[in-house]
């Protein structure tokens, strides 16, 4: 089985890089082009905008492990019990005294190997390679993301950010502008700055050139700035992370457990729920695919051999509603219902139904 996962898995990659290349190439010769020097000949243009496609679909390798491994091992299960039971080797085993559960006891462990590997990749590799994971075509060939403007952003002290440019890659703010604000919503005190950096130990931004303003109101008049004094540090929980999940709600997946909890230590934000859920759903989804595989077997370990084409129109008509319907209740929030709640409830739902399919399949 692992032979039929690592083959599914190399042909629906590399099918679907193919395919991107195709699409975008026009777009990846491009910024080759633009790397190379105006006398460059047609091979090494060829090879330059070979290198920038590889760049980009290399680091997705992992985020498509992360996304299908559930489904191909569906599918690498029902090639090698199809297998055996095209070479008679399930009559021969059944023959000999094994049972069904007993012939079923390695794939299911092939399957937790697999889903152990899937916490090993959401842990140490995808975190790393998040900043790549986030380009767009465009990006191709940059080492991270490109700087974009930070727009009127809240904090959970109900101060105001805004900057002109935000540099993920050395999380760097250029000209950021903080205001803070009273109860009313009433701007008090403006912050201004060249440049900030993220100070992780002091959770904060470390001013260059800073400077803030009281604005003081009497009897609901105009707001009247005083005489600016020097400013070095904004402590905030608008750290560079929290940026990016606001910018980029895929990033929310990409961060390691410690990552998560640091982030869940903070104040309390409106990202805290969805932290919440993909801190949960990384370790549900193992569970969930593991039983989806329970139900799924019986189709194809059957005693008797028989057509494929129908144990498989069967099977996906069962197991693809069930992948759409698990994540969807994973990753959607449910309105009245806690995120943890919402995570846990597929794995409540397919736990009974995968047991019973597993325990009365006919051995």
């Amino acid at each position: 089985m692992a032979a039929n996962f690592v083959l599914l898995f190399l042909l629906l990659f590399l099918f679907a890089a193919v395919i991107d290349v195709i699409l975008n190439l026009e777009v990846f010769s491009r910024i080759a082009r633009a790397s190379l020097p105006e006398d460059a000949g047609t091979i090494r243009g060829i090879l330059a905008t070979t290198g920038v496609a590889i760049g980009y679909h290399l680091p997705q390798l992992f985020q498509f492990y992360a996304w299908l491994w559930g489904i191909l091992a569906v599918g690498a299960m029902a090639f090698t019990v199809s297998q055996m039971s095209r070479h008679r080797e399930l009559v021969a085993l059944l023959a000999s005294g094994w049972n069904l559960q007993r012939v079923a006891t390695p794939l299911i462990v092939v399957v937790c190997l697999l889903g152990g590997l899937q916490i090993l990749n959401q842990e140490l590799m995808l975190p790393r390679l998040a900043p790549l994971l986030l380009r767009n075509h465009d990006q191709a060939g940059q080492p991270g993301l490109r700087s974009y403007p930070v727009p009127i952003t809240v904090d959970s002290q109900r101060r105001l950010l805004q900057a002109t440019a935000f540099h993920p890659d050395s999380a760097r703010l250029t000209k950021p502008n903080f205001i803070e604000r009273n109860s009313a919503g009433l701007a008090t005190r403006r912050i201004r700055a060249a440049a900030a950096e993220w100070d992780p130990q002091r959770e904060g931004w470390v001013l260059e050139e800073g400077y803030a303003t009281t604005l003081e109101r009497e009897d609901g008049g105009p707001a009247r700035a005083g005489l600016p004094e020097p400013e070095t540090f904004i402590e905030t929980d608008l750290s560079p992370r929290i940026l990016l999940v606001r910018r980029h709600g895929a990033f929310a997946g990409m961060l390691s457990v410690g990552q998560i909890l640091n982030l869940l230590d903070g104040p309390e934000t409106r990202e805290s729920a969805a932290l919440r859920r993909s801190l949960w759903s990384r370790f549900v989804a193992v569970g969930v695919n593991i039983l989806i595989l329970l139900i799924a077997m019986p189709f194809f370990l059957d005693r008797l051999p028989g057509e494929l084409l129908r144990r498989t129109i069967a099977c996906a008509a069962v197991v693809l509603p069930l992948y759409v319907i698990a994540a969807a209740a994973m990753l959607v929030p449910i309105g009245g219902v806690s995120p943890l709640l919402g995570v846990f409830l597929p794995l409540a739902f397919l736990l009974p139904l995968g047991f019973a399919r597993f325990g009365w399949m006919r051995t």
